[in-house]
């Protein structure tokens, strides 16, 4: 055991020089430091609308005409600057001084026509959804006004739908966050320290140190042991990190112990089948390709199950998994356990022979 502590320190040691982990753990130091920046952008993203309960500065707009839809856009979260006519618009809108032009339409609600309704918006994706968050409640009001006049001309109430029990939609804010972010910042030293235990023990059997180590005093088994416990150690470690700075963004994570528990564990089923190929196969390129298609391969099968090591850390940071999660930390801990019993029955007590 004492041979073990010994590599472990020297492992230890020999990370603060390991450019790979140290240009990977600064990725994750960014993505976790600006974590409420980056959720927010890939928000705007892929659901506009979910930014509509953001406080954001107020566009402005132009706006060219007079009529009904007026009012209501004034009363919207926005500057209108008004105009005579579109050119002296268009101008200020080339130069940046508005974000977009609204020329009032001629129609109103009282005849029978299509209103048709011209919008300028910036050619700018930010920009222009900005805006358009901006002027969506005004427009629906209008709609609604409009259809509130047409529709006593139908001459019969139209049929409404009361639908129960409706799914509320999540937030796609909580779905990035819970979800994605620290599903992804949890379990990326888990891959890292998968493709470190292959470094480390290739390495040794490319610069064939590995001979020199096995006529030592220590055996293969405190050797292998050394290292897969260094490159286990420090995944809950960082794990810790990142839920820590993403916390300090303003994002209450739950069950953070239960979290680096699983982490721990599901690090050390990665780092075993990393170690594992090393061994068998020696060679650094061979290695991490066959590692590469098995993280693959877990990676696709862990959405199959409900309670997949992703899915196990976003309901128990989200808290709503309760005390059954460590069952499930229990199957995975058996997991690795029987991983190692087998790797050290058919790997290492080939090598010490």
């Amino acid at each position: 055991m004492a041979d073990t502590r010994v590599i472990v320190k020297k492992e230890i040691k020999s990370l603060v020089f390991e450019k790979t982990l140290i240009l990977a753990i600064i990725v994750q130091l960014l993505i976790a430091s600006f974590s409420s920046l980056i959720v927010i952008g890939l928000a705007s993203f892929f659901d506009p609308s979910s930014l509509s309960k953001y406080d954001t500065p107020r566009a402005n707009v132009g706006i060219v005409g007079q009529g009904e839809i007026k009012q209501f856009i004034e009363k919207g979260h926005i500057h209108p600057h008004y105009y005579r006519d579109v050119d002296s618009a268009l101008i200020d809108f080339y130069n940046n001084r508005i974000d977009a032009i609204i020329l009032i339409p001629k129609e109103g609600s009282g005849g029978s026509e299509i209103i048709n309704l011209v919008i300028y918006l910036p050619k700018s994706d930010i920009r222009g959804t900005f805006v358009t968050l901006e002027l969506k409640k005004p427009l629906e009001e209008y709609e609604g006004y409009v259809r509130d006049i047409r529709g006593e001309r139908i001459g019969f109430e139209p049929i409404k739908l009361y639908v129960d029990n409706i799914p509320k939609k999540t937030s796609t804010y909580f779905e990035f966050i819970f979800g994605i972010l620290i599903p992804l910042l949890v379990f990326t030293p888990v891959f890292i320290s998968g493709g470190l235990i292959i470094d480390m023990l290739t390495e040794e059997y490319e610069r064939k140190t590995m001979d020199l180590l096995m006529v030592s005093p220590v055996s293969f088994s405190q050797i292998l042991n050394g290292k897969m416990i260094t490159a286990i150690i420090i995944v809950p470690a960082q794990a810790f990190l990142w839920i820590l700075l993403v916390r300090l963004n303003g994002v209450v994570v739950h069950n953070i112990g239960l979290i680096l528990l699983l982490s721990g564990i599901i690090a050390a089923i990665v780092v075993i089948i990393g170690a594992m190929i090393a061994v068998k196969y020696k060679k650094r390129m061979i290695s991490q390709y066959l590692y590469s298609l098995v993280l693959i391969l877990m990676f696709l099968m862990g959405y199959l199950f409900t309670n997949s090591p992703f899915n196990l850390v976003t309901r128990l940071s989200a808290d709503s998994v309760g005390i059954e999660a460590l069952v499930f930390c229990g199957m995975y801990a058996v997991v690795a356990v029987v991983l190692y019993m087998g790797m050290m029955r058919f790997q290492v007590s080939g090598a010490d022979n």
